[in-house]
C-alpha cells in the first residue's frame, strides 16, 4: 500500500486543516456544474458520440477493464470506437497516437495497457487537451463513430453522450470518505446523480445518495489468470505454473499486494524488487536463471521490447453485468436517430464519404459499392455485415 493510501484510510489532526480545502472544491465543482447547466459556460458538441467512463475514487483497478469490455461491446455491435485519455496527470503534451511500440514514460502505462489488451484495432490517444485530443484522433481516424473518454469525470467542456462512475466500495479505494487532499474521493458522492448509470465494484457497502432513480451496475472480478506476454494467446492457471522456478519482478509501491495475490495462489515464487519507475532493459534479466518471470500488468507494458517468452503476467479481470450493453447502446440508438450524425459517417474501407438510404436503413459506400445495415438504430460498421451491391443495382 502506498503511503498516500495508508494517509486516506484514516483521519488524522492534519485532516481536520485539509478538511476545509475539501469543501471548497467541492463548492468549486457545484458552482461550475450549475453554470454548466445554465448554458452560462459553454460545452463543446464534437460530431460523434461520447462515453465517458471514469472513477468517483483517484483510482479504481476496475476501470481499464470496463473499457476494455466496452470497447468491444462496441466493435461487437459494428461500432468503430476509439479512446482518448490524458495519459498520465502532469501530461502537457499535443494528441498523440498510442501504439505498441510508445514509451510508456512518454504515454502512461495505462494507455499503452488499453492499446496493447485492444491489439490497435481501437485507436488510443493522449493529450493536455481531451477536445484537441479527440479532434486528432477523429481527423486521423474518420471511420471513428463513437469515442470512450476514459477519464474527464470533471472535464465538463467535454459534451458527453453517456457517463458512466465507478465507485468502488473497498477500504483501500473508498478510504476515509473524505474529498480530496484529505481523502482519496474526488467529487462527492451528491455528484452521482448527475450521471447515468454507476458501476460498483468492490464490497457492497451502502453507498449515500445513489437513489432507485440511478442505474446501478455491477462488477465483478473474474478467475485470476497468466498470460504470457510475447504470446498473449498463450493463458495458464496456477496449476500451470507450478513446480518451475519462477521469480516475480515488483516494483514498489505494489510490491506487497502482488506477492500476496501469488503466495494466495499458492506459487513459490523468488521476489525481486525495481525501484518504482525502473525502465527495464534487456540485462535486467540476462542472468536470471528463473523458467518463468512473473510481472503485474501496468508493469509488464514496460517491458513490450524485450521478446523475452518467460515474462508472464498476470490478470485480474473485471466484468461489468449484462446490463451496462443494453444502457449503452440504448443511449447510442438515440444519438444516431439524428441523421446530421449518419451523414458525417465514412466508410472503414476506403474512408469515403456515405450516402444514408432511409427506405432501406443502409449507408452506402459508391466506391466500394457495399451497403452497411443500420439495425435497431445503430449503424453496423463491419464489411463481413455489408451487403455487396450487384452491378445493376443504381447508386443515387
Amino acid at each position: 500500500m502506498n503511503w498516500y493510501e495508508l494517509y486516506w484510510q484514516r483521519i488524522t489532526p492534519l485532516h481536520l486543516f485539509l478538511w476545509p480545502i475539501s469543501q471548497l472544491l467541492i463548492l468549486f465543482q457545484s458552482v461550475r456544474r450549475f453554470l454548466y447547466r445554465r448554458a452560462i459556460l459553454t460545452s463543446i458538441h464534437l460530431p460523434v458520440p461520447i462515453i465517458i467512463i471514469d472513477s468517483i475514487t483517484t483510482d479504481s483497478p476496475v476501470k481499464t477493464s470496463l473499457i476494455i469490455q466496452i470497447a468491444n461491446i462496441l466493435k461487437a455491435a459494428g461500432l468503430r470506437p476509439g479512446i482518448i485519455s490524458r495519459g498520465y496527470p502532469d501530461n502537457h503534451r499535443p494528441p498523440t497516437r498510442v501504439t505498441i511500440s510508445s514509451h510508456p514514460h512518454l504515454t502512461g502505462e495505462k494507455s499503452l495497457l488499453l492499446t496493447y489488451h485492444l491489439r490497435e484495432t481501437c485507436p488510443v490517444w493522449i493529450g493536455y487537451d481531451r477536445i484537441e485530443t479527440a479532434k486528432a484522433l477523429l481527423n486521423a481516424h474518420k471511420e471513428c463513430n463513437v469515442l470512450i473518454c476514459d477519464d474527464g469525470l470533471q472535464d465538463l467542456r467535454l459534451q458527453r453522450d453517456f457517463e458512466a462512475v465507478i465507485v468502488d466500495t473497498s477500504v483501500i479505494n473508498s478510504g476515509n470518505g473524505l474529498i480530496m487532499p484529505a481523502g482519496p474521493l474526488r467529487d462527492s458522492f451528491a455528484r452521482l446523480k448527475h450521471t447515468d448509470a454507476v458501476i460498483l465494484a468492490g464490497h457492497q457497502r451502502r453507498i449515500p445518495d445513489i437513489t432507485d432513480e440511478i442505474r446501478t451496475i455491477h462488477t465483478r472480478p473474474q478467475k485470476e489468470h497468466f498470460f504470457n506476454l510475447s504470446w498473449p494467446e498463450l493463458t495458464a492457471d496456477a496449476a500451470g505454473l507450478a513446480g518451475k522456478r519462477i521469480h516475480a519482478i515488483v516494483c514498489d509501491p505494489d510490491t506487497q499486494n502482488f506477492l500476496d495475490n501469488l503466495e494466495f495462489l499458492k506459487l513459490t515464487i523468488t521476489p525481486r524488487v525495481f525501484p518504482e519507475n525502473h525502465h527495464f532493459i534487456a540485462t535486467d534479466f540476462q542472468s536470471d536463471e528463473a523458467e518463468i518471470i512473473l510481472i503485474p500488468e501496468e508493469d509488464a507494458v514496460k517491458c513490450l521490447s524485450l521478446h523475452d517468452d518467460r515474462i508472464w503476467v498476470l490478470q485480474q479481470e473485471y466484468r461489468a453485468d449484462p446490463g451496462l450493453r443494453e444502457i449503452i447502446l440504448k443511449k447510442l440508438r438515440e444519438k444516431f436517430m439524428d441523421p446530421k450524425l449518419l451523414d458525417i459517417l465514412v466508410c472503414p474501407l476506403c474512408k469515403g464519404p456515405l450516402i444514408y438510404k432511409k427506405d432501406r436503413l443502409e449507408l452506402i459506400c459508391k466506391a466500394d459499392r457495399l451497403a452497411y445495415p443500420i439495425r435497431d438504430g445503430i449503424p453496423v460498421m463491419l464489411e463481413d455485415e455489408a451487403r455487396k451491391l450487384p452491378d445493376e443495382e443504381e447508386i443515387k
